[in-house]
């Protein structure tokens, strides 16, 4: 959150001296990015729920999980300075690892378990909505700052291609939802060429599930579940050059950093029962880099 703040203050400070003025007539801007882009992803679970015996038991990696990946985003200004704010992203996983290791002591120590699989297939894909209020609307500098509410999921996979382990089939569902602050900047550098810019701020509800299709003794399609709170951070950067009064290209790149702190996890036994242990965090970090047309009414 902090970084995030450090963010608007930034740029108010750039835009203080700066007029409100009137904008260039257009009331809706619709953009469509098409690019790469690539995820680490991991987390683990301790021994028991309190964090211990091990610290560490189980922990799975996916490691340079990419594909293509398309974005669409609107914003319309529907009243004055009040505009709203959509979104829509998804990308198609046709590459990447997945490790999966156990541990018998702390700090992992003792490793029983060491294998790594196939996760080239997969996708992940997100939605926003939120409104805005237009701070600032010049011929060089302009901010909207928005809030609202986000929905980012990850369909991740783990599979075996060599056929070490036959009908290897294995997936993890992810959801973070929660709401979001975000502020889009445009700064004209110089005339037809514009840069922009956003970040945003997630604080998210993260709910997951697994199923280990090999595992006898787990139930099915859902083995465990997990569930914590965490925040999600997304910064984006491109240069945009306008065509005509209407049509605009574009090309650039983000980043994206998102986290939770402990939480539960819950794995279902055939038996019936429900063994209940410490998840000590899930970890998504990764980058974008897009091109596209920004279209302008």
């Amino acid at each position: 959150m902090k970084k995030f703040t450090g963010f608007c203050l930034l740029w108010l400070m750039l835009g203080a001296r700066v007029v409100y003025a009137q904008s260039d007539g257009n009331k809706l801007q619709f953009d469509i990015t098409d690019g790469y882009q690539r995820e680490n992803f991991h987390w683990s679970i301790a021994g028991n729920s309190d964090g211990q015996n091990p610290n560490v038991f189980s922990e799975l990696k996916w490691t340079k999980i990419g594909g293509h990946s398309i974005t669409a985003s609107l914003q319309w200004n529907v009243y004055q300075k009040f505009s709203v704010y959509a979104d829509y992203s998804r990308q198609f996983i046709t590459s990447g690892t997945v490790n999966d290791s156990d541990y018998s002591n702390d700090n992992r120590t003792g490793n029983t378990y060491n294998e790594t699989f196939n996760a080239g297939k997969g996708n992940t894909r997100g939605w926003a909505l939120g409104a805005g209020y237009q701070l600032i609307n010049d011929n060089w500098l302009n901010l909207t700052p928005y809030a609202g509410y986000s929905d980012n999921r990850q369909s991740l996979s783990l599979y075996d291609s060599d056929n070490r382990f036959p009908g290897l089939n294995s997936s993890y569902q992810t959801k973070w939802t929660g709401v979001f602050i975000k502020t889009i900047a445009s700064i004209k550098l110089i005339e037809k060429l514009k840069f922009n810019a956003d970040i945003t701020y997630n604080q998210v509800s993260y709910n997951a599930d697994g199923n280990w299709n090999l595992i006898t003794t787990f139930q099915h399609p859902v083995s465990y579940r997990h569930h914590a709170i965490g925040y999600g951070l997304n910064m984006n950067g491109a240069l945009v050059y306008t065509i005509t009064k209407h049509i605009a290209i574009q090309a650039g790149g983000g980043y994206l950093h998102w986290q939770t702190g402990t939480g539960t996890d819950e794995l279902y036994l055939n038996s019936g029962e429900v063994d209940k242990t410490q998840i000590n965090g899930a970890y998504r970090t990764g980058f974008r880099v897009f091109g596209g047309i920004r279209l302008s009414y």
